[in-house]
Formats: structure tokens, sequence, C-alpha cells
């Protein structure tokens, strides 16, 4: 028997969440594709700038020790700012154009690249590069995060962090290559990352605008035209989470969601840390453990780290975001630990340590663009991920701006200690203060009086 306070399971159900025809599921991969060439850019941005820095570059363009701090550090720091700025600007205006603008000034920056001529010209477009990539950090995630069906979100949002790191093994592919049999070839290396921000910029053509954003600043019958086209939807029922509302930061920091705020920065930036600073300086971390190929084993890393993300990508929808998020992390802490007794154990157990921790670094990865794209409402989804991903990027310039000069000072096991502890912090945090928020709908999982509901159990369909 039902009630007015709890209607039956049918009338629950959306018709947005059936069954996807083949040119919904058309839509959505394309939207995948879209979103993901961002992240498959910043990820192949950051290894080719750690290629380049690895062969002839860093001597013909006379990087000294400072300058390889700020040039590792360069797109880290502009992501921070791109965060923050792109991703407010995305939730004031809209997705559709901010996401367009972005991958113009990140190609015309790429295209620069080949004809640099010292190493801070190297650190400025890399700066600039990152304001690029944090904006589409803010807007990427939250963009198709709308668009997807709550049963398999989390498997949507996990396809562009592992783009993240196919874009990374690419890149390093090619670097490696050219780095082996070309060594003057180090301009192809720096400004490669063109070719995939225009093959993107092409691909964004034509994409709508976010139906939920449209609802949250009051525009329903766009966002249902949107939804009926695009989703084929009948029945689009109200989808917003909250009334239409200016975008305010604000509302992040106030008492219903400081706490989602600081578990998506601090957890993002615990995950990130060890990862950039030992993915950076990796030939060098590796010949500290004994490897005696280092940059061959620099690259094994990345393709190891990609092999648990996509495990982790396969089962984030049944397994849930808490535990690929948590167990990883403590995992990760134990493998940092004892990389760092390297001197006192073989030389294996010191490199099996740390390519353990890439691959557990590889399961939780997954994670960092699921979580800030489901906690926060449409009016500030973009400015929450954007401030997440902008307080990580913090996190990882200082990571790879000090792990050079606590290497000199200190040496290798020291470096693995601090990045250990950090690992270890974010695991506390997130046991602490993560959400479970798999098998919800954004309007459960985002609503500011819903921060403790479980989660709802994901039936498989055979959708």
């Amino acid at each position: 028997m039902t009630t007015a306070t709890s209607p039956p399971e049918h009338a629950l159900r959306r018709d947005h969440e059936a069954p996807l025809t083949p040119p919904v599921r058309h839509f959505l991969r394309k939207m995948t594709v879209a979103t993901g060439g961002g992240m498959f850019i910043d990820g192949f941005v950051f290894a080719t700038f750690a290629a380049a820095m690895a062969g002839r570059a860093h001597d013909e363009l006379h990087v000294t020790g400072h300058w390889d701090s700020w040039i590792s550090a360069s797109v880290l720091i502009g992501t921070f700012f791109g965060g923050l700025i792109i991703g407010y600007i995305t939730d004031k205006i809209g997705r559709k154009p901010m996401f367009t603008f972005d991958l113009i000034l990140f190609s015309s920056c790429a295209f620069a690249l080949f004809f640099v001529q010292s190493a801070w010209q190297v650190f400025v477009l890399g700066v600039v590069m990152g304001v690029a990539v944090g904006g589409d950090y803010a807007i990427g995630s939250p963009l198709l995060g709308e668009f997807s069906q709550k049963k398999d979100r989390g498997n949507y949002l996990g396809l562009l962090e592992i783009s993240w790191n196919v874009g990374y093994v690419i890149a390093y592919i090619i670097g490696y290559a050219i780095n082996s049999y070309w060594p003057g070839g180090w301009r192809l290396i720096l400004g490669a990352s063109v070719v995939p921000a225009v093959i993107c910029l092409f691909i964004r053509h034509g994409l709508p605008e976010s139906p939920r954003w449209l609802m949250s600043k009051g525009r329903d019958t766009e966002a249902k035209r949107i939804y009926r086209k695009e989703l084929q939807v009948r029945d689009v029922g109200d989808l917003s989470e909250e009334e239409p509302q200016e975008t305010n930061y604000r509302l992040l920091f106030s008492k219903e969601y400081i706490r989602r705020t600081l578990f998506v920065s601090m957890s993002w930036s615990a995950i990130v840390m060890p990862y950039f600073a030992l993915t950076f300086f990796g030939p060098t971390i590796l010949k500290s453990l004994g490897l005696r190929d280092a940059l061959f084993g620099a690259l094994l890393g990345t393709i190891v780290a990609l092999i648990g993300a996509t495990i982790s990508w396969k089962y984030i929808d049944r397994v849930g975001r808490r535990p690929i998020t948590i167990i990883p992390m403590f995992v990760c802490a134990v493998f940092l630990f004892l990389a760092a007794l390297n001197s006192q154990l073989p030389l294996v157990f010191g490199v099996v340590a740390y390519f353990g921790y890439l691959f557990s670094y590889g399961i939780m990865s997954i994670t960092t663009g699921i979580y800030p794209s489901e906690v926060f409402p449409s009016s500030v989804r973009a400015s929450g991920l954007g401030v997440a991903s902008s307080t990580s990027r913090v996190a990882a310039a200082i990571g790879t701006f000090m792990l050079p000069i606590v290497n000199d000072d200190f040496g290798t096991p020291t470096v693995l200690v601090i990045l250990g502890v950090v690992s270890l912090g974010g695991g506390i945090i997130s046991y602490m203060w993560a959400p479970e928020t798999n098998g919800q709908s954004l309007t459960e999982s985002s609503h500011r009086d819903l921060t403790h509901r479980k989660a709802v159990p994901v039936v498989p369909t055979a959708a």
C-alpha cells in the first residue's frame, strides 16, 4: 500500500533513466569523447613537458635547476587559476561557450611551444596552458555528469580519468621514442599537444548546453527541449536540485557544503601530489632505487597506472565510490613506505613497491572527477570542481617543485616517506568524510540535506 510520503517505485522512475536508444548512446559517446579529450590533453601536455626536459631540451634551452622546478610546476600553477576563474565563469554564463574558449587558448599556446628559445618561455606558455586545462576540468566532468544516467554515471565520468592516463602514456611513448632515436626533435615533443587539442575542438562543435545548468537558471523550456532532442526524453519532470539561484562561491563554504568542499579538495590533493611529483621525476627516483633503465621504467610505470585505472573504471558503479577511494589510499601509503626502505632491502622490493604504488594510484584516480561532479548542485557544480582541482594542483605543484630539492638535500627515502604520509592523511580524511553517492541521481547526491544518505543499490539492467 502506498502513501503520499512513500510513492511506489515506478512513480519515482524518471523517463531519462530508461534504457538508452542507439541515437542516445551515440550522443553520450560523442559527449564522452569531447569531454575526455580535455583530460587526455592534460595528461598529454604534462608528459610532454616531463619527456622534453628529460631529453636534449634541457640543455638546449639552458634549463637550470631553478627553472627545472618552475617548468615542472608551470601547468599545475596555471590549472589553479583556471579552475577557480573559468569554473566560476562557467557556472555564471554556461558550460557551452567556455568549453570552446579554453581549447582555443590551449591550442594557441601549444603551437607557440614549437618556437620557444628559452626556459622562461616554456614556463609562461605552460602556465597559460594550465589555465585552459583547469577550466576544462571545471567544465567537462559536470557537463558529462549532467547528461549521464545515475546507474552508469561513474562509468562515464571514470572514462575521463582514464583519458588522462591514456594521454600521459601516449605522450610519454612519443617522448621516449624521439629522445631515443631523434634527440634533436625535442620541439616536436613540446608542441605535440596541439594535435589532440585541435581534434577535440572540432569534436566539441555543436554540443548543447547542460539542461541542468539551464534549469538552475530558471530556463526550463530550453532545458526540456535539449533533453527531448538529445536524450529522447518524453517526460522530463523536475530535474533541478534546488530552486533557481545565482552562482555564488559562498555556497561552497556554507555550513551545508563546507565538509564536501574540504573532502573533495583534500582527498584529490592527497591522490595527485605524490603521483605528479614521482612521475615528473620518475627517471630520477627509479635511478635512486637502483633501476638501470630508468627512462623505460618511468614509461612502464605510466602503463601500470593506466591498468589500475581501467580495472577501477570497470567496477566503480558496482563497488561504489568509498571503497575505491579509501582502500587504495592506504595501500599507496604502505607501498611508499616500503619503497623508502629500498637501501635495506633487495633491489626488487623497492622497484615492486614503486610500481605497486602506481597501480593503487590508478585505481583511486578515477574518483577525482566523479565526487566533485556529484556532491554539488548545478548552480555551483563547476565552481566546486574548480576549487577542488585548483587545490589539488597547488598540492601537485608543491610536490613537483620540492621533490628535487628534498631529494638532493635528504635523499630519495625521505621523499618517499613524506609522500607516504600524504597518502596516509588522504586515506584518513576519506574514511571520515567520503560519502557514498553510487546509485543516486544528481538531485539526491547534491542536495544539501542528503549528506549522510545511503546509496541506493544499483540493479543491473539490460540497457
